[in-house]
């Protein structure tokens, strides 16, 4: 042994210590010290000296990978909160949308018209509308705005034939599509 290492003590030897090995002091709260000496015969340790060593080691290891750093953590439990803010926005959006309704602008809605392979724009257009997903969404705008224009006496229904632009003549005449 050189003399640069630490020289075993009186006590190290009397107790039959190795070279190697040291004690170290720790002063923790009767309860703790009770816990974990529970916890040391539960998981089958000789004494509560090895589960404690090697506690301490598994959480070396873990801090050393990055798990015990609060302040690295910090920033990604915000994110998480903020993604859970998201899904929970998404969920009430969801709640209060009609059954079936679709959002075309939710990111699963476009990606579905995507492959592997680049395509222009108006190949993806045309792949969503002839997927005839958007007729219900469509159909119900048009029909609300058909609605709410009859209210206001722009447009006018006829049983048979359809919607017309309102016209100030009752008897206009009817044009067949």
């Amino acid at each position: 042994m050189s003399n640069d290492e630490p020289q075993q003590t009186e006590w190290e030897d009397e107790v039959g210590l190795s070279e190697e090995t040291t004690y170290v002091a720790l002063y923790p709260s009767r309860k703790h010290a009770e816990e974990w000496m529970e916890e040391a015969e539960e998981q089958g340790y000789g004494s509560r000296s090895k589960y404690l060593y090697e506690l301490i080691q598994e959480a070396r290891a873990a801090r050393q990978e990055g798990f015990l750093a609060y302040s690295q953590n910090e920033s990604k439990v915000e994110e998480l909160q903020l993604k859970v803010e998201q899904l929970q926005d998404d969920l009430e959006d969801a709640r209060n949308s009609e059954p079936g309704e679709i959002d075309i602008t939710h990111e699963e809605f476009v990606t579905t018209f995507l492959t592997e392979s680049y395509q222009p724009l108006n190949k993806v257009l045309h792949q969503v509308t002839d997927s005839g997903v958007l007729t219900g969404i469509v159909k119900d705008a048009v029909e609300e705005q058909l609605f709410d224009l009859a209210e206001e006496n722009k447009v006018e229904y006829k049983q048979g034939y359809g919607w017309r632009l309102a016209h100030d003549d009752a008897d206009a005449e009817v044009v067949e599509a």
